[in-house]
């Protein structure tokens, strides 16, 4: 490897290696304040999900979309393709990973809130098809409408939300809380997870100019995915352990449903949004796991 290469990789790591501390952090501190609030209600819980899941990956697309060509020069197309890669890489890793994980491990057991997926998978599937369609076409009014379509879709969902009379409660997660220290656990954690993306970001123009092609789409896709949901993985996995299925769920799916309509939607009002093949490759894998999904959502064990 040449040495701009090299320093394309360190920085790579650099911003990787940020995102992932900010997420730790920035979960942690989102998980003690949420409970807190609201006791391990779903909205809560959803919340607690959003926050912790998917707030930090909706800043990479963002960044992406934004960043100006002054000190981060690269390619006009470049953004677009590293900005959808780290769209479609936090829904890829919780739908095809994260969710069969969870599904895996409580097999057996009555399906968890299936009420609510059965209201809710028909609502993200539409909100991913209306955005795969939109990519077919340069139309900017028509790219803003389907962002406020998947922004309504995503405020009906919360608004449907509601503990599910069939699926029995966990008890509360017994979190000591401590004001100023999650204030500065929370301080510290935004600013890595602003500070990170960024410099991931310029690592990853760098690698668009010297390697052009695809390739920066699957960086993009996997590494903004493993950077922002590892610690997320953990924390489901620990969840499952102690038996606690219910708050699993809500945190998996509540990111799940913020994955597939607010940053796409971003994606809608700030890029040409303008998708290829390998995009709509994922895309439709994705609709696919939703459909099996919604197939066998509430059925017995």
């Amino acid at each position: 490897m040449t040495p701009s290469t090299d320093d394309d990789l360190l920085t790579l790591l650099t911003g990787f290696s940020l995102i992932l501390a900010g997420s730790v952090l920035f979960s942690r501190s989102a998980e003690q304040l949420v409970e807190n609030l609201f006791r391990g209600h779903p909205l809560g819980m959803r919340i607690l999900g959003i926050l912790s899941l998917s707030l930090p990956e909706a800043i990479l697309p963002l960044m992406a979309f934004r960043t100006p060509a002054d000190g981060l020069s690269h390619p006009p197309d470049s953004s677009l393709d590293i900005g959808v890669g780290a769209i479609l890489g936090a829904p890829s890793f919780l739908l095809l990973l994260l969710w069969p994980l969870y599904l895996v491990r409580t097999r057996g057991q009555t399906s968890a809130r299936p009420g609510q997926l059965r209201r809710e998978i028909p609502l993200l599937a539409f909100a991913l098809a209306f955005a795969l369609a939109a990519g077919k076409t340069p139309s900017p009014r028509l790219h803003l409408l389907t962002a406020g379509l998947l922004l309504g879709l995503f405020g009906v969902s919360l608004l449907t939300l509601h503990p599910d009379p069939e699926t029995p409660r966990d008890p509360a997660l017994a979190l000591p809380f401590r004001p100023f220290r999650e204030i500065a656990l929370f301080l510290t954690a935004s600013f890595l997870i602003i500070a990170g993306p960024r410099i991931f970001l310029s690592g990853l123009f760098a690698w668009q100019q010297a390697h052009p092609g695809p390739a920066p789409f699957w960086i993009s896709m996997v590494l903004s995915a493993l950077a922002t949901e590892s610690p997320e993985a953990l924390a489901l996995l620990l969840l499952l352990r102690k038996g606690e299925r219910n708050h699993g769920f809500d945190i998996v799916w509540g990111a799940i449903g913020f994955q597939l309509t607010v940053p796409p939607a971003i994606g809608l009002a700030l890029s040409p949004w303008i998708l290829t093949a390998r995009h709509y490759t994922m895309g439709f894998l994705l609709l696919a796991v939703l459909f099996a999904s919604w197939f066998t959502a509430g059925k017995k064990p």
